[in-house]
């Protein structure tokens, strides 16, 4: 029997006679692979030769810190262009969980699963099903060939029925593997003292309280002694409105200012030139600096877009701001004097991360009513949507609805967009049945191939850019409290256009545009032509996985946006040191929402074609490494995490990973049914691969019902004993003991029950006790299932992760003020301006002293080009400048600190 190899060889030998017959199979993916080999060649060269030259594009981590830090290398200066692949293959993806965050090492880790996946798929199913399927005798062509449309006999179907058993089954129990390893890994990050230190470890956020409990007395009488801390936020609309409207004078007065100080500057050194050429240098220092603008050609602005009055930009800056400035202060006392009203929200710390995860799981569990929901833990302030807090449960519920309709009948909107191209994937079956389009056939090869693999994969990669962003729109005005859980909604309606556009309407149109003029005129075939013909849309997704794979493997590495933002786009926006300042000092990160579908579609896609068209999986192989590569480099060198996701998005790519499962069971289901249709011979692979299905739902059922528990919180028996040492909260806010016990293990601590895990609906007064204060016995309230599996993931998971030595940022919060509204602690911002050689920026400096501005052109200058410059060197000087003198988010602050490491 002929081997793969061989097989794939007579397909590509057969191309040029089958222009006509069908399938351009060949041609497509060859016209596909050129042009992208070619991109990502020069891709990966510019990368190369321009890496050494951008190290804040290309290393801004600080590769040179990274170095140091790891074991196994020294500190030294980059010696060649090629030394980062040395250091990729030195350093192992733990660092990026030790050194950088949870999410970032998970994200890596779902691509080597990938790997995984696809690497099993090409060793279980290419030795049977290629033979299988070329021999099948189905007068298939090209590559077609080795994919089930070229299978006749349906006894064969026997072999496509039990690879996919093994198959499928194994990815089963990889997925399920997987959500163990998450569950002990995301315990031992957690309870790690680097994570557990930090105030939202141990804060609850509740929403949806009562009007009548919506006090600090309520919230501490209903929770229990072990409350520590409680921020009620209250409605700060007419205030954000305000601190927005400075923030844009603020902007204004500042670039108009820098703007006078460059044109002024410019004018100086043009007349000082002029000056050296007469022979007299010294005329010009003696006029005073304003002088050097045209007063015509000060900077200006409308009050108005286009029918506003117009008016000198620095005149109303420095009048405008300290009005701004005194309004923000009465609105902010008004705040803090209690006369605002409250939302029915609350932030709640706890004396311990223990007695926060029992307040969150009991009252998660334990109550059956709407209010005190949705619940929290572990939120970071900077990642809070403050608007979001006054939504009331029900209105959250019909927003998120109404949300979950828009994107629905959206994704059904795009129906036709992908169906087109589909239709062009098969352009080639189309135009043997429809005589008007046969003028397609006289296109060139190389065209051909062109538009009907490269051309269908750019027009869909540019149709799915735009849903993510609006996806995140909905789940913001849908009421989503975070932004991790706006990522979430976002990931999950991304997943559903993922799988339903850019897989299933795209795969239908492709194999159903084939054969549309043979079923129109015999309908009663349709079942056997589309069994035949639908497989062939697989080849649409060869080319979809060299695009993304190659390209996009290679565009991360060059790191196109950045650069061009750097090269082109930052010299024209960074035109104040501020600007600038924030430019370098932040690091690049990743939409959590809009990253993972994309890449799990592509698993998914791999999956369900797997049994169908095994080729795929070789394509998959190579198209995930590459991208693992690539974005192993990005989270080593250049990646920061802008929002904490907690591996909650990890877990649900792996959820999402079994409809690939589901899709390739009922998929092969449908095929031998239709395949079979009037033939006996083939109802014993069909009643397999129903049973299997049944046994794949049996079985995740049962696994999600073992493993739901333990995804969602933390097992309280770690707080107890030495299981968590470093579990207890000190400091000047944090000295009360009231209601703790000693559990006869050293100083750690257990939270009184009688408070802790009642139903706040039932008895907010907190006087309903707890059935049991034994911390053990609370343990075993949750299923058998999950008492069985527990020992196995502690064992496994937990316990080696917990000996990790995790050195992640310090975030250090304003404790008083870590969860009020940014808005309601907002500082006045000073002016930053630049030094000039002829004094305008003193001069201004002065000015607006005088107005009540604060203001320094200190760490910034024009040099004797009239080229802007902040000092870098001095990043920390900078930094503790703007912190004395604004609020600094506490995104920005951990930004620094990777930074400064």
């Amino acid at each position: 029997m002929a081997s793969p190899a061989a097989l794939l060889q007579r397909a590509a030998q057969g191309s040029g006679s089958n222009r006509g017959t069908g399938s351009n199979s060949v041609s497509g993916i060859i016209s596909t692979l050129v042009p992208v080999v070619i991109i990502a060649a020069i891709s990966i060269a510019l990368f190369i030769l321009l890496r050494k030259k951008f190290g804040k594009i290309y290393y801004p981590r600080s590769e040179q810190t990274i170095l140091k830090e790891s074991d196994k290398r020294t500190p030294h200066k980059d010696v060649g262009i090629f030394s980062w692949v040395s250091d990729l293959r030195s350093l192992p993806d733990d660092f990026v969980l030790q050194r950088n965050s949870l999410d970032g090492y998970l994200f890596l880790r779902f691509f080597k699963v990938l790997i995984i996946i696809a690497g099993a798929g090409c060793l279980i199913t290419w030795p049977i099903l290629f033979p299988v399927n070329a021999t099948g005798g189905g007068g298939q062509s090209q590559l077609d060939v080795i994919s089930f449309s070229n299978v006749n006999n349906p006894n064969r179907y026997y072999a496509h029925t039990f690879v996919a058993w093994i198959y499928l089954g194994f990815i089963t129990l990889v997925v399920a593997r997987e959500r163990m390893y998450l569950i002990g890994l995301r315990q031992a990050y957690f309870l790690s003292a680097a994570r557990s230190k930090r105030l939202p470890s141990r804060t609850v956020l509740f929403m949806g309280i009562p009007k009548d409990q919506r006090s600090e007395s309520s919230i501490r009488q209903a929770l229990g002694p072990d409350v520590q801390n409680v921020w009620i936020p209250t409605d700060c609309k007419d205030l954000e409105e305000i601190v927005k409207d400075r923030t844009k004078a603020h902007g204004k007065l500042e670039g108009a200012q820098v703007k006078l100080s460059k044109l002024s500057n410019k004018n100086r050194l043009k007349a000082e030139n002029e000056a050296e050429k007469k022979g007299n240098a010294e005329e010009n220092q003696r006029q005073d600096p304003l002088h050097w603008v045209d007063k015509k050609k000060r900077p200006t602005h409308k009050l108005k877009f286009l029918i506003g009055k117009k008016v000198d930009t620095i005149e109303w800056g420095q009048q405008e701001l300290p009005k701004l400035n005194e309004e923000i202060r009465r609105e902010q006392s008004k705040h803090t004097q209690g006369n605002a009203e409250v939302v029915g929200a609350a932030f709640v710390e706890f004396s311990s991360q223990g007695a926060a995860q029992r307040a969150y799981q009991q009252a998660l569990h334990g109550s059956k009513k709407k209010a005190w929901k949705p619940r929290y833990i572990d939120v970071q302030p900077d990642e809070i949507i403050w608007k979001n807090l006054k939504e009331s449960y029900l209105t959250r519920k019909i927003k998120l609805t109404v949300a979950a309709i828009l994107v629905t009948l959206t994704i059904l909107f795009w129906t036709p967009i992908t169906a087109f191209v589909g239709a062009l994937t098969n352009i080639n079956y189309l135009t043997q049945q429809v005589p008007f389009l046969s003028f397609i056939t006289k296109i060139p090869s190389v065209i051909l191939g062109v538009v009907t693999g490269l051309l269908p994969t750019i027009i869909l990669s540019v149709c799915v850019i735009l849903f993510p962003i609006l996806c995140r729109l909905l789940a913001k005005i849908a009421g989503e409290p975070t932004l991790s859980a706006v990522e979430l909604k976002t990931q999950n309606w991304y997943m559903a256009f993922q799988v339903v556009q850019v897989f299933l309407i795209t795969t239908f149109a492709s194999g159903a545009s084939a054969v549309a003029a043979q079923i129109v005129s015999t309908p009663s075939s349709a079942p056997g032509l589309l069994a035949k013909n639908l497989p062939k849309a697989s080849n649409f997704y060869l080319s979809y996985f060299i695009l993304y794979g190659l390209a996009q493997a290679a565009a991360q590495l060059l790191n196109i946006v950045p650069l061009l933002l750097f090269l082109v786009l930052g010299k024209f926006l960074d035109s104040t040191p501020r600007k600038m300042y924030n430019r370098w000092v932040s690091l690049a990160g990743i939409g959590w929402g809009s990253e993972y579908p994309k890449w799990t579609n592509l698993g998914v896609i791999a999956i369900s074609y797997s049994c169908i068209a095994p080729l795929i999986m070789g394509f998959a192989l190579i198209g995930f490494s590459l991208l693992y590569f690539a974005f192993r480099y990005k989270w080593l060198f250049i990646l920061g995490n802008k929002i904490d996701m907690k591996g909650e998005a990890y877990l649900r790519a792996l959820r999402h990973l079994m409809i690939g499962v589901y899709l390739s069971s009922i998929c092969m289901i449908g095929l031998f049914a239709i395949g079979t249709s009037g033939n006996t011979a083939g109802t014993g692979p069909l009643v397999l691969m129903i049973i299997f299905l049944v046994a794949v739902i049996v079985f995740h059922v049962l696994s999600n019902k073992a493993l739901d528990p333990l995804e969602q919180g933390l097992p309280l028996s770690h707080f107890s004993g030495k299981a968590q040492q470093h579990d207890q909260v000190g400091g000047p806010h944090h000295g009360s003991q009231d209601g703790m016990v000693q559990n006869g293990h050293g100083s750690s601590q257990v939270p009184n029950e009688k408070y802790v895990g009642h139903d706040l609906e039932a008895n907010p007064s907190g006087s309903r006790s707890h059935p049991s204060g034994d911390v053990g016995s609370e343990e075993k309230t949750g299923n058998k299932l999950t008492q069985k599996v527990r020992p196995y993931i502690d064992r496994k998971f937990y316990e080696p992760n917990r000996q990790m030595n995790f050195e992640l940022p310090e975030v250090n919060y304003e404790h008083s003020e870590a969860y009020h509204n940014p808005a309601l602690v907002a500082k006045a911002p000073f002016v930053w301006l630049a030094r000039d050689g002829c004094g305008v920026s003193k001069k201004m400096v002065s000015d607006n002293r005088a107005a009540g501005i604060a203001s320094t052109d200190e760490f910034a200058w024009f040099d004797e080009k009239n080229k802007l410059h902040w000092d870098h060197d001095k990043v920390e000087e900078v930094t503790t400048m703007l912190e004395e003198k604004e609020v600094l988010t506490d995104g920005r602050k951990e930004s620094l600190a990777v930074s400064q490491r």
